[in-house]
This record gives C-alpha cells, structure tokens and sequence, in this order.
C-alpha cells in the first residue's frame, strides 16, 4: 500500500480498461488529470479545472486501493491552499464528510497534522456540516483523540466548539479504552489536559481495568497534571479493578513526593486496600522507606491490631531510617519484648549493628524534650505537619516538632520517568505506538489482589 493506498495488488477489469492493463485508463482523461494537479499540488491548473466546471469535485481516484477524493488528498498533503480550493469549487464544493474505503476522513487529517487552518477550514465549509464524532476505523480514534496525540489545543478547541465528544475513548484491540483525558495525562500535556476539564469531560473515567486519569498521573509522575486533577474532583480512593488506588501506585512506584501530593489532598493513610494491607504495611513489604517515613511523618497509625509491629516489620526489612525514626515518635516501641529477649530477626543475623543500636538505644532513655516531642507529635493525629503549622509557637519549635533530622526535602524532588520505566519520553515527541502499561506485581504482597485481577493490563 502506497502512501495514499495505491494499488499493488491485482487492479479491478473495467470496461475502460486497455488491453495492457494501464491504470490510467480506469480514469476519464480530465478526472486523471484533475487529481494529477491535486497530487503535484499545482494550485493554478486545479484552479483552472475547478473553473471549466467539467469535474465532479468528489470523484474518487479509482487507481488506489482507498480510492480517496481530492479533499482527503489535500488534507493529507497538508496543503490549505488546495483544500480551500476543493471547498469553494461551485456549483458544488467537496464533501467533507466524504471518507475513503478505510472510513478515513478530512477532519482526521487535520486532527493528525495539527492544522488549526485546516480544522477550520473544514469546520466552516458552506457544504454539509463536518461531522466531528466519527471514529477512524483504522485506528479507532475520534478527530479529537487524535489531536490530542498531535497535541494540538487549538484544534482540541475548535473540535470542541462543534460539538466533539471530549469523552469519546479509543476503540481498537491494541488499546484499553483509553478517555481523550487520560490519554493527555499519558502525554504530559497539562495545557490539554485543563482544557479538557474546563469542557466538563469525566474526570473518573475508566480503562477497561478500571484505571482513572489520577492513577496515570500517579503511575507516570505527572506531577502538575496530578495535582490538576486533585484540584477539580479527581477520587483520591479510587480502585482498579484489581483494588489498586493512586496511593498503591505512588508507593509501587517509590516516590515519596507523589506519595506526599496525594496525603496532603486528603488520603485517608489508615485505610486498608482490598487486600486488607494498609500503605505503611506496603512501603515496609516492598522496601519503599522514604514513602513509609512519609506516612508516619503525616500522621499515620502506628498502632497495628496483630503483631509484628511495624518497628519489626522495618527492622525485619533492614529500613533503619525508618525504624529509628518510628522509635523516636513512638518510644515504647523500645520496650517490646522481642527485644529484651533478643529474638532478633533472621534477615539481621548478619547485621550486628543493627543490634548494638536497638540495644544502645533501649538502654538509653530519651530526654524529656525528646519524649515531649514525640507526645505531641503522636497527640496531633493525622495530617500533623498541617497541625503544626497551625500552633502558636515559635517556628524553630515548629520545626523541632517536624522531625526535620529525620524527614529530608530531597525525598521529594520530582524525578521523572526513566527509560526502564518508560520506553516513551513522554516530555517531547515520540514515536512508539504504546504507552507503557501500569503493573504492580503480585510478589510484592503477602496477600495481594486475587491473580485474575492482576492479569488486566493497560496497554
């Protein structure tokens, strides 16, 4: 298939057709020639054809295998000139509406170029109304889908303006039902992404398995575009279909300043996944420590109503940063009998530091400042560090209070996807068909989603 679907394959027998099968001939002489000046984009001869009024403008060229018309040429060729050409021929103008064998239309055309000239040009034709809404059958994209692939706002704009379903999703095999929104969240377009809010698209729209714009925003760090969402409605607590949350993600993914985002917009940090798993359970089981630090620095329970406690679970894990700081916020942990029994972890048999310090440390009481500390710290509940910000006290109080030794800001620098991750670099143009998929594998839990959730996968 050539580059506007010519013919490679058997041509069709016609009555016009010579004896040596010349694909000319399955053409009147002035129609080939009308689409010879549409092919070489020679402006003044179609202008004289269009004139002498002796061609059908919306004549199809037999010779290719999509046999397109000359306005689908045009906005393939991306030549405005030729197409405003087409629209104003008289008495009748090309139909905008007219698609090739594969159901393509101009408008996709424009869409795909990221044409504003074009788009309006079509949009504004005094032949039929452009039909906005129709799926491309090859690629299973609406015009404004796939401006939106173009990114291309202004065309987003102008297709939404007549009447383009801004929550129309992707229809094809290779692609799970993806929302124009989510797809700009995969793109890292927050200007699309707002402008498709603005419009009142569905901001919890789902994929096939279940997945929102949030959980995408989350999964490929689009920081802004997260927040953006948080800001106009997005469920902080919606599920998968295999009970994944953006919380899940965040954590999956360790990234501690997503992590953050997400409790600071609400995130209830105590609630249990459908695995009955809470997320400071899952930072410690996957080795997320800076995410596990980030939650109890927020608040989170520390309490758990079956043992190990989570200072076992983070000495068990070898995460010391985390352990030491959840004895400094909650003392008694020191006092738990494992330890004055020193039945010690089998994961640390090898580590005798890690018991010199939990030994040195049970032995040493803290100050009263240090207790004081941490009894406030524990009293203020959830959300402490919005609490503390709040006290009248002095602000190198205030950061005493916040644990700053422990708690660095270089946890939370916005690190972008690497290549490992994402084959796409989705913060400048590329290529690739697909973006990656959001997976999070059942070996990270003790007791995860059931193994038929975990087989739905984005594509």
């Amino acid at each position: 298939m050539g580059h506007f679907g010519r013919r490679t394959d058997t041509r069709r027998s016609t009555p016009e057709q010579t004896a040596d099968g010349d694909e000319n001939s399955l053409l009147d002489p002035r129609v080939l020639d009308f689409f010879t000046a549409v092919y070489s984009q020679n402006h003044q001869r179609l202008r004289e054809i269009i004139k002498e009024k002796r061609v059908d403008v919306n004549s199809r060229d037999l010779r290719e295998d999509l046999e397109p018309t000359a306005l689908l040429i045009a906005c393939e060729l991306n030549n405005k000139d030729l197409v405003k050409l087409l629209l104003r021929a008289k008495p009748k103008p090309s139909d905008v509406n007219a698609e090739n064998n594969n159901g393509r239309r101009p408008i996709w055309w424009a869409a795909k170029h990221g044409s504003k000239d074009l788009t309006d040009l079509l949009l504004n034709s005094n032949g039929n109304k452009c039909e906005v809404n129709v799926l491309d059958r090859e690629t299973g994209c609406t015009p404004l889908y796939r401006a939106i692939l173009s990114r291309a706002p202004a065309v987003i704009q102008a297709l939404i303006r007549a009447g383009a379903d801004i929550n129309q999703k992707r229809v094809h095999p290779d692609f799970g039902m993806e929302s124009p929104l989510i797809k700009a969240v995969q793109l890292d377009c927050p200007d699309i992404t707002e402008l498709l809010i603005n419009s009142l698209c569905k901001v919890q729209e789902k994929t096939d398995c279940g997945l929102t714009a949030l959980h995408y925003g989350v999964a490929y760090c689009r920081y802004e575009i997260a927040e953006i969402l948080l800001q106009n409605g997005a469920k902080i607590h919606a599920k998968s279909n295999a009970g994944w949350t953006p919380m899940t993600i965040a954590i999956h993914k360790s990234n501690p300043a997503m992590c953050r985002l997400l409790i600071r917009y609400g995130y209830k940090m105590d609630k249990k996944y459908s695995w009955k798993e809470t997320p400071l359970e899952q930072s410690i089981k996957i080795f997320s420590e800076e995410c596990a630090m980030t939650i109890v620095h927020w608040g989170g329970n520390l309490a758990r109503n079956t043992e190990p406690s989570y200072f076992y679970m983070a000495v068990h894990e070898n995460l010391m940063k985390l352990a030491k700081f959840l004895a400094a916020v909650q003392p008694k942990f020191l006092g738990e009998e494992w330890i004055h029994e020193r039945r010690w972890p089998v994961s640390t048999y090898f580590r005798p530091d890690i018991h010199r310090w939990i030994l040195e440390r049970a032995r040493k009481p803290y100050t009263l400042k240090q207790l004081c500390r941490a009894r406030i710290f524990r009293q203020l509940g959830k959300y402490t560090i919005k609490k503390i910000d709040k006290l009248s006290i002095p602000d190198d109080l205030k950061q005493y209070l916040k644990y700053k030794e422990f708690i660095k800001e270089k946890f939370y620098e916005n690190r972008k996807l690497d290549l490992d991750e994402c084959p796409l670099d989705c913060g400048a143009w590329c290529g690739n068909r697909l973006c990656p998929p959001i997976e999070i594998s059942d070996s990270d839990y003790s007791s995860g989603p059931d193994d038929q959730a975990h087989k739905c996968r984005k594509k």
